[in-house]
Formats: structure tokens, sequence, C-alpha cells
């Protein structure tokens, strides 16, 4: 489908339509860079690949930005010709058929849930031990979690720009304290001297391909989130500049960041202690106080307070936006409930029920957390956050791999005038390929450890669920998904 029949006309004041030409390259590059979070991604991603990748975490990133670049190759071809807020689905539905588009909705929306749920979890429990570590108060993750069901939903409906803009300067902020630690900690060498072996798969801590691969998945997990631009198509200016420079750009500028600061890290920490690194041990912020100063410390904590505000409040903005293009999709099918998700108000142009039932969402999975932990301290939430990181990468692999799949069709029948064997076939493919590898690998030779099995258990139990719907409504309501993809479309 054509950019201009995607973008329609400029008609910001109808009711159920996003804000139009609201935002610009700038902003597009806040929502993907945040999404992925730059220093959030060194806190709290970063020990979990040196968990399984040893002192090979800068060249499993390498891999890992390799595999990101491929795939947002194909976004970019993409978002030339379709512009929607629901981009990944149209585009899958363009190549691959309505029937495919609507499996991709259901399995992208668990991937993206399950990334925001991990995201908030990262916040609260961030906030809850910095304020722990540095008064006389055990405080209570639940506590931190009101600010997310208040304040981020609040930022959210009164528009994207003021979030993205706001995303922006607290992010060069942080990444500029970070990088202040990073220096210091190569100028002195950290704990066992500088290991340029780091940047290679050899050495005496490196992995085996089973520690890579997984470790692959992490660095996976920290690339998700650069195709958030891609989802204001319906709000940026010229989507079909803005949104492959805001892809590329957010991958490249994470990639040269967390290659550097990963390396760093791995200085300060020793090659000898690289397996012996716990996430609720704040390791960034102990590094701090070691090779600067106990305030600086302080500083770095609230960077990383700051750093993970962003990522949940850029993956709530990508996900409401979701929940906004299912509603409108239903509501020119059905006068089912869900079709409300697609109304917005009349000052903000903001999809006010969307924003609303999300927040509802997040309200329901702290208190399952709580109950099901039994504590409202952060003892156990680190470990969910963990399980939960590694699980919500594999749905959004999966649909990442059907998405270079479906360019090949799309060019070679919709735009032939513009199809190119290297470009359109190939590349795509081997994208493909790179993100099945890193599948397989996680699973062998070496399966993954307890309790995963479970959770990856639940996950196929949503995707079959998906599939047995998918084959239901084609056989016998086919013009609904027809109707649904189309209305995406608009």
């Amino acid at each position: 489908m054509d950019n201009e029949n995607s973008i329609g006309s400029d008609n910001s004041s109808v009711v159920g339509q996003l804000k139009k030409n609201n935002v610009g390259t700038l902003e597009c590059i806040a929502l993907s860079v945040g999404g992925i979070g730059l220093s959030t991604a060194l806190f709290f991603v970063y020990p979990n690949i040196a968990s399984v990748a040893g002192t090979a975490v800068p060249f499993t990133l390498i891999i890992g930005t390799i595999c990101t670049l491929s795939m947002a190759y194909t976004i970019c071809t993409f978002s030339k010709y379709v512009s929607s807020s629901a981009s990944l689905f149209l585009y899958i539905s363009e190549g691959l058929g309505n029937s495919m588009g609507f499996l991709s909705v259901w399995v992208l929306l668990v991937g993206y849930l399950t990334v925001m749920v991990a995201a908030i979890l990262m916040f609260v429990s961030t906030l809850s031990d910095v304020i722990t570590r540095h008064t006389t108060f055990h405080f209570p993750w639940i506590l931190s979690a009101i600010l997310v069901v208040t304040v981020i939903p609040t930022l959210a409906y009164i528009g994207i720009d003021v979030v993205l803009r706001t995303t922006l300067i607290s992010m060069a902020l942080e990444t500029i304290v970070m990088l202040v630690l990073t220096i210091f900690v190569v100028v002195k060498g950290g704990d066992q001297g500088n290991y340029p072996l780091a940047f290679t798969p050899v050495g005496d801590y490196a992995p085996d391909i089973s520690g890579i691969a997984r470790g692959l998945v992490f660095c996976v997990f920290i690339f998700i989130g650069f195709e958030g631009a891609a989802n204001l198509g319906r709000e940026t200016r010229n989507p079909k500049k803005s949104i492959p420079i805001a892809v590329v750009g957010a991958v490249l500028v994470a990639a040269v960041w967390l290659i550097w600061a990963s390396y760093a890290m791995i200085v300060a920490t020793g090659p000898s202690n690289i397996f012996s690194m716990r996430l609720d041990q704040s390791p960034i912020e102990q590094n701090a106080n070691r090779y600067v100063s106990y305030w600086f410390s302080i500083v770095i904590d609230v960077a990383g307070i700051v750093s993970t505000f962003n990522v949940c409040s850029s993956w709530f903005n990508i996900v409401f936006r979701i929940l906004y293009s299912i509603g409108k999709t239903i509501k020119e099918n059905t006068r089912n409930p869900i079709s409300k998700l697609s109304n917005t108000n009349k000052k903000f142009k903001t999809p006010h029920v969307a924003i609303i039932t999300l927040t509802v969402f997040i309200v329901l999975c702290c208190f399952i957390i709580a109950c099901s932990t039994k504590s409202i301290y952060t003892t156990h939430t680190w470990d969910v956050y963990n399980y939960l990181s590694y699980i919500s990468a594999i749905p959004i692999i999966l649909v990442f791999i059907v998405t270079n799949i479906a360019l090949v069709p799309y060019m070679k029948k919709k735009q032939p005038q513009d199809y190119r064997f290297f470009n359109h076939l190939i590349c795509p493919c081997a994208s493909g390929l790179l993100f099945i590898l890193l599948l397989v690998g996680n699973f062998y030779p070496e399966p993954p450890s307890y309790p995963l099995p479970f959770f990856l258990y639940a996950l196929a139990g949503f995707i079959i669920i998906g599939i047995a719907l998918m084959f239901y409504l084609t056989k016998f309501k086919k013009q609904y998904i027809n109707n649904m993809i189309f209305e995406m479309s608009k």
C-alpha cells in the first residue's frame, strides 16, 4: 500500500484519529533510542549477557548489532511504502497475507506486553533499591509502581511530543554521566588491567557457542524498541524520511555506546570475576563508588532511575498505540467493547481509553507479581525481571523472522519497479537466517535451565491459541480479518 494511502489527509480533528504531523525526526529517534535505553541496558541487561557470554560481551554485542541492523534494513524498506501505527503487523499482511498479519498481531502483542512489564520491574526495583541503599527505610517496590501508573499515563495522555522531548533531554544527561564513569574505569585500568580479548570470542573466560547464542537473546532484548519509531507513521511529519533515519540511527548509536560501555564494565569488574556478577548487587553503582567517588555513585543511581523511567515511558507509548490500532480495526467490524480502544480525546487527540486500559493491565500485573512472590520488596522482583527479559525476546524474534520473509513477496509483487535481487531477496533472507540461528542456539546443544522451560511452555501455549484463532477466523470469518488489516492500513 502506498504511503499516500496509508497516511491520509491531515485531519487531526476527527475523533478516533491520532494527532498527525506532530513529531519530527528527533522525536522519532527519541522513541527508538528510549525504547532501547542506553543506560538501562548497561545497568540491567549487561550483567545477564555477562553471566552467559563471559568476557565476550562486546563481541556478542557486535554480532547482535549485525542482526539488528539487518532487521532495521527490512523495516526501513517497508517504511518507504507503508506507514501505520501498527507497522510490523501491516508489513507482514502486505507481504504474506492478512491471516499471517493477524497472527503477528497476536504474537507481537504478547512479546511487547512482556517487555513492558519487564521494563516496569526494572524501574520499580531500581527506585526501591536506591532509596533503601541511601536511607534507613526499606522501600517497597509496590510504592514505586504508583509512579508508573500515575505519571507515565498522564504524560501519554497529554501527548507523544511532550514525552519524546523530555526523553531526549534526560537521555542526553544520563549518557554523559555514564560516559564519565567508563572513561575513568578504562584510564585507570580497572581491576585487572585492560582486556582487548573482550572484543573476540576467545580467552580464558570466554564462553562456548551456546553461551554466545544465549547472550545474543539478551542482546536482541537490548535492541528491542529500535523499531518503535515505525509505529509513529500516523503522527510523523515526513515518515518516509524520518522513520528510516530513526530506526537505523537508534541501532548505530546504541551499538557504539554499548560496545564501549560493556568493555569498560568488564575492565572494571576484572575478567576473572565476570561470572560472579549479580544484578541485585548493583555492579554499576559499585564501580562508580570504587573508581570515582561515593557522591558520583549517587549520581549514577539517579541516572539509572531516569533511564529506566524513560524505557517504561517509551514502551508504554509503543504498546498503547498497538491497542489503539486493534480497537480501530474492531470498531469497523463489530460493536465489540474492545472497539472503544480507538477512542481519542478531543483536546489532545490521544487514545485515552487505550491508555486507561493499559494502566489497568499494569496494576493487575503488579498485583499478580506481588501475590506470586509473596513480597512487596525487591527480593524476588529481579528474578522475575530476568525471566521476563529472556522470554519476551522470543516472540519478537519470531515476528522479525516473518517480517524479513514478508519483504520478498511484497517487493516482488507490489513494488516490482523497485525490486532488486540483492536488496530484496538476499538481504532479508540473510537477516531471517541470522535470527533463526539465534533461536536454535538457545535450545541446542544446551537447553534453557530451570525455571525458564515453564515460561517457554506458557509462551508456546499463547502462540498455539493464536494459531488456532487464526485458522478459525480464516475459515469462518475471513472478511473480519480482511477488514481488520484494512483498517490498520488506514
